[in-house]
């Protein structure tokens, strides 16, 4: 049986606001899951499923990132002293555009070279930035109902559980223990 979203969050998060409000729009999500399937998985939830999802994966690698720029006294797990002076000496962001590299620069997902997590999170940072309806750079596809597909939605749950595993399991808060990722909520299952 799946543990509570909450649970997951509770195991790293550096700002108790920000998982609350992480741990909300997963609310929202769950919900949002129901209503698909209760108006045969029709495709117009798919848009703001997959914008929450991202923009859920977006607070979480900030609040990591300021969690290594702040942290002073709490031990932080698998973090060297090389990453934390590089991060400390880079300016503040809460950009995705930003994070991702960063991020990918130092492997803190610790995802294999075969893995294309950095490549999604890049690709769906994209699609992310399609909340914006009038599509001012032109992005292709022209037509939004090509851009929140199924399959787009699928990659957002796959980078949300590997971005979670991580951090869960990495970088622990203190005197946490790791939790399986078998126990992950999947609303979408």
């Amino acid at each position: 049986m799946p543990r509570p979203f909450s649970d997951f969050t509770d195991q790293f998060f550096w700002s108790f606001k920000r998982m609350d409000n992480v741990n909300y729009n997963f609310e929202t999500i769950e919900v949002l899951y129901a209503a698909k399937k209760a108006n045969n998985n029709n495709l117009h939830f798919n848009k703001p499923i997959i914008i929450l999802i991202i923009s859920i994966i977006e607070c979480t690698l900030y609040d990591f990132i300021m969690r290594i720029h702040q942290y002073r006294q709490d031990s932080f797990p698998n973090i060297t002293q090389a990453i934390v002076s590089f991060f400390r000496n880079s300016s503040e962001t809460d950009e995705l555009k930003v994070l991702i590299p960063q991020i990918q620069t130092h492997n803190l997902l610790r995802v294999s070279k075969s893995d294309n997590l950095y490549t999604d999170l890049e690709h769906l940072r994209k699609i992310r930035n399609r909340v914006h309806i009038q599509n001012k750079y032109l992005m292709k596809p022209i037509d939004e109902y090509a851009v929140f597909t199924e399959m787009e939605m699928v990659r957002s749950q796959q980078c949300l559980e590997k971005v979670y595993d991580a951090l869960c399991n990495v970088y622990p808060r203190w005197k946490k223990q790791p939790i399986p990722m078998s126990d992950f909520p999947r609303p979408w299952l």
